[in-house]
């Protein structure tokens, strides 16, 4: 199997643009490496929230990766076109097949055929070759194309040896992680991280349009002004006893906000603020 990473003529520009972004992060490359040497196999995710570097890290662990034993196929889920799981599944099937010269009878691959060209591969894998499918931005799939309770993508749940998934997405609540996984797995949260966010006024605009998507009810309208005039973290009681609502109505409208906050435990509770201060500026007069 050829073990240097193969750019995709449809990849190749949006890799080398985010990777232009990358700022010096080798802590993370360090976690990835101290994984793929702990496991013969697994899921790493790396949990961002927007503008926090997710898209660049992994655009230079796959360009600027110097170990020839991975194998790398990425994939980037916020192109056009490329957000569903049929999509996924043609292309990655067709990677493999031309990484490992398999020969198949059929092109109109399935998430079955992805396993079992993925154990096909592993069965065939030197002992010290890795494959690892990099997918930036696995929350930009649309579920609704996807039978409810299977995996975003059809990710497989079980994952042979030496076979890896490397995904960024932005925050989630476990309970829909979207993911039902028996292998080992590791997320590495970058809100631990003192990083610099990259996001500017455009991708406020597309995370404001992606906020009012199904609209803003009154309740929503009442937490974000009040969250927006504090800039300060809130728990939900402090938010629902400022604009006199139920806290119940308060958390659902969070929940749907959620890859766009920050949580932080102050005195044994949960506070929610706008995951940048300037978006939080910004926000002031949009509602």
């Amino acid at each position: 199997m050829n073990s240097t990473t193969r750019l995709h003529r449809e990849f190749q520009q949006i890799l080398w643009e985010k990777s232009q972004n990358f700022r010096n992060c080798e802590f993370i490359f360090t976690a990835i490496d101290n994984f793929l040497h702990k496991y013969n196999r697994g899921y790493f995710t790396i949990v961002g929230s927007p503008g926090s570097g997710k898209s660049a890290i992994l655009a230079q662990f796959v360009t600027g990766n110097p170990n020839p034993n991975l194998n790398i196929i990425y994939y980037n889920a916020q192109i056009a076109g490329k957000n569903t799981a049929e999509e996924f599944i043609k292309y990655i099937c067709n990677e493999i097949v031309a990484r490992g010269n398999i020969m198949v009878k059929t092109r109109n691959f399935t998430s079955l055929h992805l396993s079992l060209l993925l154990q096909q591969i592993s069965d065939n894998l030197p002992a010290n070759q890795k494959l690892i499918i990099a997918i930036d931005a696995l929350d930009a799939i649309n579920p609704d194309n996807q039978p409810l309770g299977t995996n975003l993508f059809y990710l497989p749940r079980y994952l042979p040896q030496g076979v890896y998934f490397l995904l960024t997405r932005r925050p989630f609540k476990k309970e829909k992680s979207g993911l039902l996984i028996e292998a080992p797995a590791q997320l590495l949260d970058l809100s631990a991280y003192n990083l610099i966010n990259w996001d500017d006024e455009l991708a406020f605009n597309q995370h404001w349009q992606q906020m009012q998507d199904s609209g803003l009810s009154d309740i929503a309208k009442k937490i974000l002004r009040v969250l927006v005039i504090t800039n300060q973290p809130m728990s939900v009681e402090e938010i629902a006893r400022t604009i006199d609502e139920d806290e119940y109505d308060v958390e659902e409208v969070l929940d749907s906000w959620f890859e766009f906050l920050q949580l932080q435990e102050i005195g044994g509770e949960v506070r929610y603020s706008f995951y940048d201060a300037r978006f939080c500026q910004w926000l002031v007069g949009r509602w």
